[in-house]
């Protein structure tokens, strides 16, 4: 197959990979919470220390989670609106971040590429654990990315990234060096993709898929 065949337009793409990770958010950010706190001490805030900002938390993952696809404006600007005033009232907090990232997406959502990268920057620089940072940045440069900032985005997205989400981010580091027309580097940057996808235990099939296609091309041009 062709690697233009299934290669969907940049803005489809980044929206199509926050619908397929979104769920990673918001784990992501319930672990980064308990970490910040201690799970003892998490478990201990939300029942008595601070019901208040607890409540409103449970209440935004509550109405996040009961989106779905065709859910109409209202529904998604109660939302927006519920994360908007999490980060207000509790701006210094773990959650906030949470907020942010959760306004990001559906500023992704909305195509709105520019209130996400807002978002997403206000949800690195408050980041207090590595899967938090790591997702907040990752997420970052694929909103530079669908903003035509590419040399911005490759900036976030080092070659020695690791784990998940280093497997994530090398991928979208090889597609950004593709569409800049750098094969050669990109082809490499996939094989780097699939070494940490299979470290990490993550499907490798459409990583090898664009490898492959990659591998003709380059291979091609080498002769030439």
């Amino acid at each position: 197959m062709d690697y233009e065949e299934f290669e969907h337009s940049t803005e489809e793409k980044v929206k199509l990979w926050w619908d397929e990770n979104g769920k990673s958010l918001i784990g992501a950010v319930v672990v980064g919470i308990a970490a910040v706190f201690g799970w003892d001490q998490f478990q201990k805030n939300d029942q008595a220390q601070s019901e208040a900002v607890s409540s409103q938390f449970q209440n935004l993952l509550e109405e996040q989670l009961a989106l779905s696809d065709d859910a109409s404006e209202d529904e998604r600007s109660k939302v927006f609106e519920l994360a908007s005033t999490l980060r207000t009232e509790h701006a210094s907090s773990s959650y906030a971040v949470y907020a942010d990232l959760m306004m990001a997406k559906m500023a992704v959502d909305s195509k709105d590429f520019p209130l996400a990268e807002t978002h997403l920057k206000q949800a690195n620089e408050a980041a207090e654990t590595p899967e938090l940072k790591a997702l907040s940045n990752l997420r970052l440069a694929q909103a530079l990315y669908a903003q035509n900032k590419d040399d911005d985005a490759l900036v976030l997205l080092p070659e020695d990234m690791t784990g998940a989400f280093g497997a994530r981010g090398l991928e979208l580091r090889a597609d950004i060096l593709l569409a800049k027309g750098n094969k050669a580097e990109a082809r490499s940057t996939y094989e780097l993709a699939i070494a940490q996808a299979g470290l990490s235990g993550l499907p490798i099939d459409v990583l090898e898929l664009k490898r492959n296609d990659l591998n003709e091309v380059v291979t091609a041009e080498t002769i030439n």
